[in-house]
């Protein structure tokens, strides 16, 4: 199945495979991407989880066009980095539990910590960072919580 067949409800969590999380507000911002996305194929692997605990794994990802009309592409293919739009195949996996995802989303901050909070913050910042995810009564609360990027500036 592509993206728009999935029906995702939104907010979407992503987890590549190198245990990096990344987030998708909408159907846009999830089919939005810059160059580096493509090139370096980053999504390939990755697990979406909406915010109804459904999960889809990405099998290739597609160049469709542009992700911008044609002068803000301009602009940003000069000044920063443009964007195309992006369609994925998906294979459907199933659900995963609030639990599960509060996990994996928990793994990823320990992976990471670096993007959460400097070295000498992690006992004030990461640790009721953590507490907080683990409590999150739901998957759109995780999002809220992490702040997360999505693909749009790689």
């Amino acid at each position: 199945m592509n993206t728009a067949d999935a029906k995702f409800r939104f907010p979407v969590l992503g987890f590549t495979p190198d245990k990096e999380i990344w987030g998708f507000p909408d159907l846009s911002t999830l089919t939005s991407c810059g160059p580096r996305t493509l090139k370096d194929n980053m999504q390939i692997g990755m697990e979406l989880i909406d915010s109804d605990a459904r999960r889809w794994i990405v099998r290739s990802v597609r160049r469709t066009g542009r992700g911008q009309s044609l002068f803000p592409w301009l602009v940003s293919f000069f000044l920063s980095t443009p964007q195309s739009r992006i369609e994925h195949e998906l294979d459907e996996l199933g659900s995963v539990s609030l639990a599960e995802a509060q996990n994996r989303a928990c793994v990823s901050l320990e992976a990471f910590p670096d993007d959460y909070c400097a070295d000498d913050d992690r006992g004030e910042v990461l640790e009721p960072l953590l507490a907080q995810v683990r409590s999150a009564e739901s998957i759109a609360r995780i999002y809220d919580l992490l702040g997360l990027d999505s693909f749009i500036a790689y």
